[in-house]
């Protein structure tokens, strides 16, 4: 009878043993889709349970900590990500999604050569998976190596063609100042992808030191259509219209970021110059204040501000601007030939002569300098005003 009832038992053991390991499965499958519906607590917690209950090896389990830690790397759970990460490859070293999981969490951690590296490992495994090549191209140009960059992103076009792609290697080019080039493949990305905001912006920077100022408005314009007080784009449609002529334009959006940013040194120095262009002296005088106010020895806005003071007849405060400006920078000859301008027209000429000969010893070549220098002793010798 003992027979029988040993049977029973194994038979019984082995049922159980059957369901629970379907169970684990059905666990992975059902947080799968909870996953891809957007519910991501729900799908950790049943990879969780599968993960807890034992049944799952190899393949299966590095699967379920592959799809557990792609969970906690879209929730920014980075250190549970890369621990996920760790235990795939612990299990299968050679899993190319697990490298480029792990190589995606490192790049977001900082950890810039370590994403690079496994970037490259997942993409030596898969030649043909565009998205780590695109990733991979994104660590490179992270380390400033641009011109890797470009081929990793080259790999990734002919992989398979994409928006990304194409504005990864635009930037790329950017970075290297080929804007040729990442004007092409700014093209081609806003193509596969019109509405792409940062591809609006960026195309409009490259049009912009390419000195197309026309349409690099307008791709400023379409980028604030879709994403109003987009800051890249106010600034830079702000300096196109400033080109363009358009001071009122530009001031128009110089003030909006100003609103937005008061703090923002960079658009508080470029309101001044449109002021200046508009021969608004007042105003720039006060713009270009508040930008030295966050930057005291900025040397562009001194000399500006020098010019603004020296444009409106305010001759002592555009000789203290250029004073500071030649402290800021001792070895700019711009500074000196200002500070002699101004001196010049209170006719202080042997104060002037001196700072002509200050630039044109720092600099024996400029030519207006010289000019100023010959206006000068002229002035002195006749008795003449020099106009300001």
């Amino acid at each position: 009878m003992r027979k029988p009832v040993f049977g029973i038992l194994l038979a019984l053991a082995l049922a159980a043993a059957g369901p629970a390991f379907a169970d684990a499965r059905d666990d992975v499958n059902n947080g799968t889709a909870f996953f891809r519906s957007g519910d991501k607590d729900q799908a950790r917690q049943l990879f969780d349970r599968a993960i807890a209950s034992g049944e799952l090896h190899g393949t299966d389990l590095a699967t379920a900590y592959f799809d557990r830690g792609s969970v906690y790397y879209s929730m920014g759970d980075y250190a549970h990500a890369l621990a996920d990460a760790e235990k795939v490859l612990a299990i299968q070293p050679a899993y190319s999604d697990a490298l480029k999981l792990r190589g995606n969490v490192r790049f977001a951690q900082g950890d810039i050569d370590g994403a690079i590296a496994d970037l490259a490992d997942a993409a030596d495994a898969e030649p043909a998976d565009a998205d780590a090549l695109i990733n991979l191209g994104n660590a490179l140009r992270a380390s400033q190596h641009n011109d890797l960059a470009v081929k990793a992103y080259d790999a990734a076009v002919k992989a398979r063609p994409s928006a990304g792609a194409y504005f990864g290697r635009a930037l790329a080019h950017l970075a290297m100042n080929d804007n040729a080039a990442a004007l092409a493949d700014l093209n081609e990305s806003l193509r596969l992808k019109p509405d792409d905001v940062s591809a609006l912006v960026d195309r409009g920077n490259a049009y912009l030191a390419l000195g197309k100022y026309e349409p690099a408005a307008a791709d400023y314009d379409a980028a604030l259509k879709l994403a109003p007080g987009n800051t890249n784009a106010l600034r830079g449609r702000a300096e196109a219209n400033a080109k363009l002529g358009r001071t009122d334009s530009a001031a128009a959006d110089y003030n909006a970021l100003i609103r937005s940013n008061p703090g923002d040194f960079a658009t508080l120095r470029q309101q001044g110059d449109t002021d200046l262009a508009q021969h608004a002296y007042a105003k720039a005088i006060e713009d270009y204040g508040k930008a030295l106010a966050l930057k005291p020895d900025d040397l562009n806005t001194l000399l500006n501000r020098g010019a603004a003071y020296h444009l409106s007849g305010q001759y002592a405060k555009a000789i203290d601007d250029y004073t500071a400006a030649i402290k800021a920078a001792p070895g700019d000859a711009r500074a000196y030939n200002n500070r002699g301008n101004a001196y010049a027209a209170m006719s202080k000429f042997d104060e002037a002569v001196a700072d002509y000969d200050a630039a044109l010893k720092i600099q024996p070549g400029y030519a207006e300098a010289a000019r100023n220098r010959d206006g000068a002793l002229k002035a002195k010798k006749t008795g003449q005003k020099i106009k300001g």
